[in-house]
């Protein structure tokens, strides 16, 4: 059973990733693409690492290029220099095809190696999948998770870019669960969603529920279980609701039921179609202090409500 934490937040994406970070994006535009990939990419450049960038449609090796150009001042001496190199996916794939998981693995760590040679910081590198299909899905995964586990503690970033109306809610799943990482922005704020395997956390994820032991929001809570979607779908969802505090407790086990509720709407309900999902909660004091919490999903065939109330301690 997974459930989503916040990790990190940042109003820029500078400073917001570090060494090591394997990080999935999820898009639906070309724009949602150079929201992201532009900055992400000035900054690599501006701190001197050595940059790989993987383009597919609808935000192509040209368009890249050009808004890049608009972005960084020098972007075509620095391009001439080749600190950055930018391929479109069938240059790229088409080398890689031939490859093993663990071949691809060791030429990313001997380009990581070769860039810090050079002089560069390190190795900065973004992908769009949306090449992928059935028949190179499960392999592609495969490798996404050879990826998140070789990249710790190296002098590499990477960012993967995935279309979301190109996959399925099983596949949204998937995917998290292939990077350490995934990417959300938010009320203007950029954050860094953490998918974690309740009941077996890491021994750094143990840390930071112990740094966060005095609780959390409750509108936290559920806003990283539906980072993706309000990213991708913000104007379909409405989160209404005061102020409420959770003890930690309280808040893995409500991260845990509204994970399930997203995946659900992910594959049958409001968020699988163009429905709406609204949110609301309210606390009731009347001796005891109880939040009540309310799941509407409308515009769909199978749309309906849940209610919960739980307890605050």
């Amino acid at each position: 059973m997974y459930c989503s934490h916040s990790r990190r937040s940042a109003v820029d994406l500078d400073g917001l990733l570090r060494w090591g970070d394997h990080v999935c994006h999820f898009f639906r535009s070309a724009n949602d693409l150079g929201e992201v990939l532009v900055p992400y990419f000035k900054v690599g450049l501006e701190l001197n690492e050595f940059c790989i960038w993987v383009t597919n449609t609808p935000y192509g090796k040209d368009r890249a290029a050009s808004e890049m150009r608009a972005a960084i001042s020098d972007f075509d001496r620095r391009a001439a220099a080749g600190q950055i190199q930018i391929f479109d996916h069938g240059e790229w794939y088409t080398k890689l095809a031939v490859m093993s998981t663990a071949e691809r693995i060791q030429a990313w760590l001997s380009g990581k190696d070769e860039a810090l040679a050079l002089g560069y910081a390190g190795l900065r590198a973004s992908g769009n999948a949306s090449f992928l299909d059935e028949s190179n899905w499960d392999d592609f995964q495969v490798y996404e998770r050879a990826v998140d586990a070789a990249f710790k503690d190296q002098r590499i970033l990477a960012l993967c870019s995935y279309c979301m109306d190109g996959c399925s809610a099983d596949a949204v799943v998937e995917v998290r669960r292939s990077h350490a990482f995934s990417l959300a922005k938010h009320h203007g704020r950029w954050n860094l969603i953490e998918m974690r395997r309740h009941g077996l956390e890491s021994s750094a994820a143990g840390q930071l529920t112990r740094s966060v032991s005095k609780g959390r929001e409750l509108r936290r809570v559920i806003e990283d279980q539906l980072a993706i979607y309000m990213g991708a779908y913000h104007e379909r969802i409405e989160l209404k609701g005061g102020r409420v505090r959770l003890s930690e407790p309280q808040a893995t086990k409500l991260a845990v039921l509204i994970n399930e509720l997203v995946t659900d709407a992910a594959k049958y309900g409001a968020l699988a179609s163009h429905g709406k999902l609204a949110v609301q909660w309210r606390m009731v004091v009347n001796g005891s202090r109880r939040v009540f919490i309310k799941w509407t999903e409308s515009g769909t065939r199978t749309g309906g409500a849940f209610e919960l109330d739980m307890e605050c301690y």
